[in-house]
């Protein structure tokens, strides 16, 4: 799980891996040849579908046990290369290259891969270690709405972290947030990377997130960030933060981001987490990040009476 920086992506020194974007970013960054794959964009490439195609092309590549493919763009391209390179040939070695913002700070680092299945976001997925080239530049191409995204995981980096925090209180550069950011998550994902204790604390905001994400078709770190707002709420509500607490984070998120309104059909999603046990809804609530399981009905009870 190493983090490797670069001053500027060079496509040319990858022309020989096998490189897999989508057309898009293709077109942007003149990404052409017959060692590059293309696959849809955002989450229509999670699908076995897609998963299959890219691995029969990686067969037709004669791609070896021994190489490297670098996956280039944002979290659904990572997710979904991520995946075939740990089935193919039972593993083989992948580069993430991440152009987004949110894929820099979060996605790309840790090795989780997945692809959606039956409406479920990331039902089905693997842990797969690879190595991440960040570079700043891809960040200038971005538009108002993807650097919206990408705030949703720093404001959970913030929570998570007291660097962080101070480095996004203050207005620092967003390249020192995202290095902050980006140590943060590595050092997590070193001490717990099959997330079996700390690392949990990552799927901060990501139970409702998700479900919200799936209901609106919302961008993930917007999600995310709702998901942190009403999370925090629910904390709040049982006791896990005080008022003082809860009234800071949940005042940060409402100042950058549209709040969506939560019903029963969305809450319903929270039951396909993959947390979940024993038919309760998983979450890791703050300040602590702990585990917390409620029923369904304890969720409605408090979020949708409050």
């Amino acid at each position: 799980m190493n983090k490797i920086t670069f001053d500027k992506f060079d496509f040319s020194k990858f022309r020989d891996n096998p490189v897999v974007t989508d057309s898009k970013i293709a077109e942007f960054y003149s990404i052409c040849g017959d060692n590059v794959y293309l696959l849809p964009r955002g989450e229509k490439a999670k699908s076995f579908e897609q998963i299959e195609a890219l691995c029969s092309w990686f067969l037709s590549k004669n791609l070896s046990k021994d190489g490297t493919i670098v996956a280039v763009g944002g979290g659904s391209i990572g997710d979904t290369v991520g995946f075939a390179a740990s089935i193919y040939k039972r593993g083989v070695n992948v580069l993430h290259v991440p152009t987004t913002l949110i894929a820099q700070v979060d996605s790309s680092i840790g090795g989780k891969t997945a692809i959606d299945l039956d409406g479920v976001k990331n039902a089905v997925g693997s842990y797969h270690f690879g190595d991440t080239l960040i570079d700043f530049d891809f960040l200038k191409t971005l538009d108002d709405a993807q650097r919206l995204s990408g705030l949703g995981e720093i404001i959970k980096y913030a929570m998570l972290d007291a660097q962080v925090a101070k480095l996004f209180f203050e207005g620092k550069g967003l390249n020192d947030v995202i290095y902050a950011c980006v140590n943060c998550k590595q050092s997590i994902c070193n001490a717990d990377p099959y997330c079996n204790g700390e690392r949990n604390k990552l799927n901060f905001g990501h139970t409702i997130g998700h479900a919200l994400e799936l209901s609106y078709g919302i961008p993930h770190g917007v999600a995310v960030a709702n998901g942190i707002y009403y999370e925090t709420l629910l904390a709040s509500q049982l006791g896990k933060c005080d008022k003082a607490y809860a009234d800071k984070w949940m005042g940060t998120v409402a100042a950058k981001f549209k709040i969506y309104p939560l019903t029963k059909d969305v809450l319903q999603l929270t039951l396909h987490d993959k947390k979940n046990a024993d038919g309760k809804v998983c979450f890791m609530l703050p300040s602590s990040f702990e585990r917390f399981y409620l029923t369904l009905e304890k969720i409605e009870e408090i979020l949708l009476n409050d």
